[in-house]
């Protein structure tokens, strides 16, 4: 595997990973108590299935399209799969906001 690969998937994981971390970085500091639910490791399972197999799509031949990798391209690669990883999650998240099923009191 070419280094191309390993910054593209790092990017993508720490956008998923990021999104996932800033409501509860948020929450946290306004002082709301916090508990861990399993819908939030559900989401983050699916975004970064989805993110990857996007990334797969849209990347098919990084690894031979680039001849050399220095910053500049490492960077680009970085932000792109970033941006990729944290909309992915967005939009899987405001999904679930959507259609999440609300008790009735």
């Amino acid at each position: 595997m070419s280094k191309q690969f390993f910054i593209l998937l790092s990017g993508l994981w720490l956008g998923v990973f990021s999104r996932l971390m800033s409501p509860y970085l948020r929450k946290l500091y306004q002082g709301k108590k916090i508990k861990f639910d399993i819908k939030y490791l559900r989401r983050t399972i699916a975004s970064l299935i989805l993110s990857t197999i996007f990334t797969f799509v849209l990347f098919p031949r990084l690894e031979t399209s680039l001849k050399t990798l220095n910053f500049e391209t490492g960077f680009k690669i970085f932000s792109l799969a970033f941006t990729l990883g944290f909309g992915v999650n967005s939009l899987i998240m405001e999904f679930n906001q959507w259609f999440e099923k609300k008790d009735k009191l």
